[in-house]
């Protein structure tokens, strides 16, 4: 199925693009008039985020106060408050971003969302078949809700005035993505009939195969599924009539999650090194009246200082590797986060929303999504300026009302 997939790609790629020569529609867009017109936009244009958490922060409280009075019903209302903040001080060659979700549309996907996780608990209560049951139908549905989840997204931002689009099918989300959701499907299948069948007398080789295999088939498939996630969500985008193109091979997901194994084991040495040397101490404080505590405390902190030390080189390599291999017809991007700099961010964010018990956390959100957007630039072939005054709004009032059919599925992707 992966190789058959990745047929698909392959001729998906051997589609014409566009001519960067502007689209000769004579169709100016009225939000066009509002930017810098006189400007020849040749160079590379970096963006922009003109957000303050001082700002945010007021949005935040807001927000949190109205989702905690209405028992989390307000909580649709407080993402489009959030997302549109966050949009409209995002932007790029002197003009904005802009979100126009609905909040309805965002809350009959919340519930829907909820209803999916009460059957999958009600059907664990009942017996662990019918949990298997109910979670294979969650993975098998899991590419129609992406598929749906990026239509929404797509459909509801737009830059100048002009909203984007995704032109992805059910159909080929489910050739692109059920890998994933059937591999995980066959390996909880796995695991179950393994454990339940040597329960009483497991040896050390089916441990080993429990516990080794699983990883295996992980280690092999979730480099692809995220490539194949992000070719499904780049390659059938569009920004007016102009398809955007994401040119990275899988291999270079591969050698991204390779290297960020490598990490994670390289971490585990120091913190190997450190637990040794603190044995004693670890030992004096678990016999103290809150030893339980502190070896909860302990076992969290020490779990989160290892995501926190992959997380950062992740995050910096996935968002270079996915933007520097996408275009715009042949206008490109360019992505030059830095680890480093991403650790030392989320490190000294973490401490700060620790010492203000939570309070820093819209000033923190505003930091990283400012460091993250600045370090993008849009890198036109010609002149910026007639490429985008080209595009037509004809489909974009489609799309607009193509965008109030459909309902969210809050995915961070």
């Amino acid at each position: 199925m992966a190789q058959d997939t990745i047929d698909d790609i392959a001729s998906a790629r051997t589609r014409a693009r566009p001519s960067a020569t502007p689209l000769a529609s004579g169709v100016v867009h009225p939000a066009a008039s509002e930017a810098p017109a006189a400007q020849e936009l040749i160079g590379p244009q970096r963006f922009e985020f003109t957000g303050t958490g001082a700002e945010y922060f007021r949005i935040w409280v807001v927000n949190l106060l109205l989702t905690v009075l209405t028992l989390g019903i307000y909580s649709a209302w407080a993402k489009v408050r959030r997302l549109q903040y966050f949009y409209r001080n995002t932007r790029v060659a002197g003009s904005i971003f802009d979100y126009h979700g609905q909040p309805k549309a965002i809350l009959k996907g919340r519930i829907l969302a909820l209803a999916l996780l009460v059957a999958y608990k009600i059907s664990y209560d009942v017996s662990v078949v019918a949990a298997v049951v109910v979670a294979l139908l969650l993975a098998a549905i899991t590419p129609w809700l992406l598929a749906r989840a990026f239509h929404f997204k797509l459909a509801n931002s737009s830059y100048r005035g002009l909203r984007f689009h995704f032109r992805g099918t059910v159909g080929a989300a489910y050739r692109m993505l059920i890998l994933f959701p059937i591999t995980l499907g066959f390996i909880g299948l796995f695991v179950w009939s393994l454990a339940t069948s040597f329960s009483e007398r497991a040896g050390g080789g089916v441990i080993v195969l429990v516990v080794v295999l699983p990883v295996l088939a992980l280690a092999g498939t979730v480099p692809l599924a995220h490539y194949l996630l992000k070719r499904f969500q780049h390659d059938n985008a569009d920004y007016g009539q102009t398809p955007f193109f994401f040119e990275a091979r899988a291999a270079d997901f591969f050698k991204v999650y390779g290297k960020a194994v490598c990490f994670f084991f390289l971490g585990a040495i120091p913190a190997t090194i450190f637990g040794v040397l603190t044995a004693r101490a670890y030992q004096f404080l678990l016999d103290t009246p809150f030893g339980w505590l502190f070896a909860l405390l302990y076992g969290v902190l020490s779990a989160y200082a290892f995501y926190l030390f992959v997380r950062p080189y992740m995050e910096s390599r996935i968002q270079n590797l996915v933007w520097n291999s996408t275009e715009l017809s042949d206008h490109r991007f360019e992505s030059t986060v830095s680890a480093r700099k991403l650790l030392w961010i989320h490190a000294s964010n973490l401490m700060l929303i620790t010492v203000t018990c939570g309070l820093y956390k819209p000033f923190a959100a505003v930091r990283l999504v400012k460091y993250r957007v600045e370090s993008m630039s849009l890198v036109p072939s010609g002149n910026l300026e007639e490429f985008l005054a080209d595009q037509t709004m004809e489909r974009a009032d489609a799309i607009g009302q193509e965008a109030g059919d459909l309902f969210d599925i809050d995915i961070a992707l």
